[in-house]
């Protein structure tokens, strides 16, 4: 796997050269493999049996409110956490895709991802250890979502290293792409 990794490095450095319109698919086409992570993550998400209740706090120090004096300020039901998860469109992020869980949502927020995956110390002083789904779903996922990104940009840079070609000017990608396969 970090084999992959140092390869997905190297592509991503000659990436930063590439011009607008072929980056500007690349985040189009990305959105596959980011999917079957996202799905792949989906479906390892436990699913509670009961809603809980998120209240508002009291005051200028937001301070918490006595027991059942609070108002309700959202309230998560069984399977919200598995149907927050997914391709998050950042526009910010200019050649690459995120997933993960949407936060803020009206119907699926999934603020407490991290207390689920990660674990959480409680206010009493007890643990609830994590249970790392979002890890198991990449270690199961992960190398097919990698080699789909990395076939989806050899492609890319094929394209620009025939575009260099029938130009007839001089191309630097042949280099880059001979060296992101290990054939230089």
């Amino acid at each position: 796997m970090d084999n992959i990794q140092q390869e997905i490095n190297e592509v991503i450095k000659n990436l930063q050269a590439l011009n607008g319109t072929i980056r500007r698919t690349i985040r189009e086409d990305l959105k596959g493999p980011a999917s079957l992570l996202a799905s792949a993550i989906k479906a390892r998400t436990p699913v509670g049996i009961k809603k809980h209740s998120r209240y508002k706090k009291m005051g200028k120090a937001f301070k918490r409110m006595p027991k059942g004096s609070g108002m309700i300020a959202a309230t998560y039901r069984p399977g919200n956490l598995k149907k927050s998860f997914r391709v998050l469109g950042l526009r910010r992020v200019k050649a690459a895709q995120i997933v993960g869980p949407l936060l803020g949502g009206k119907r699926n927020d999934g603020y407490y991802a991290h207390f689920v995956n990660d674990g959480v110390i409680m206010t009493n002083g007890k643990v609830r250890t994590g249970l790392k789904f979002v890890d198991a779903a990449i270690l199961a996922a992960g190398p097919v979502a990698l080699r789909a990104v990395l076939n989806i940009l050899s492609g890319k840079f094929e394209q620009v290293n025939r575009a260099g070609a029938m130009s007839g000017g001089s191309n630097n990608w042949a280099k880059a792409y001979a060296r992101a396969k290990g054939r230089e």
